[in-house]
């Protein structure tokens, strides 16, 4: 009885570990100029089922994008997400790892900025300078806020920039802004 106990077991364990496969791809993006462009490409390649967002990790200079999917993900998925968008993927190929450098953030943000209302005309200078200093510092930005903000956030903070910025925009019902800045761990 313990024999049948041990295989059928050990027949589970091995189905869940195939299941949990994990693919790893890199591709091609033409068409990004600017931070907002990257943060752009990121939020359509995330909402491909299966990917992994917080995986997803874009260069601007070499419009070289990787990231990671619980599913087999083809050329033509991904390059419909693009439709109509000004971005075209150019190549897409399932790699063992990434080539691009995963980076870590540290825990706790060093800067924390509740904004208890929505007017952001008045906030405008303070949201382009965090979006200036997370560019700087090669930082991360969580911003927790209403749907309806976002292009109207991220427009001042990463509008035009050279240089990418990580970028979580998490929507929230309350009438109040969260931005909070992570920097790279060592």
């Amino acid at each position: 009885m313990s024999k049948k106990i041990s295989l059928i077991l050990l027949i589970v364990l091995w189905g869940m570990h195939a299941n949990a496969k994990e693919f790893v791809y890199q591709g091609k993006v033409k068409g990004m100029v600017c931070a907002f462009c990257v943060y752009s490409v990121g939020k359509n390649i995330a909402k491909v089922p299966g990917v992994q967002p917080q995986s997803v990790n874009i260069d601007l200079k070499s419009g070289i994008v990787s990231f990671k999917s619980s599913s087999g993900i083809s050329f033509k998925k991904l390059s419909s997400v693009f439709s109509g968008s000004g971005f075209k993927l150019v190549e897409l190929k399932k790699v063992k790892q990434t080539t691009l450098k995963t980076v870590t953030y540290k825990p706790q943000p060093v800067l924390d900025v509740n904004l208890n209302s929505v007017d952001l005309e008045t906030y405008g200078a303070i949201i382009e300078s965090i979006g200036n200093i997370a560019a700087t510092l090669s930082g991360k930005i969580v911003i927790k806020a209403p749907g309806s903000l976002e292009i109207e956030i991220l427009k001042p903070m990463i509008g035009g920039k050279q240089k990418a910025i990580k970028i979580q925009y998490i929507t929230d019902k309350k009438k109040a802004v969260q931005i909070q800045l992570f920097i790279r761990s060592e």
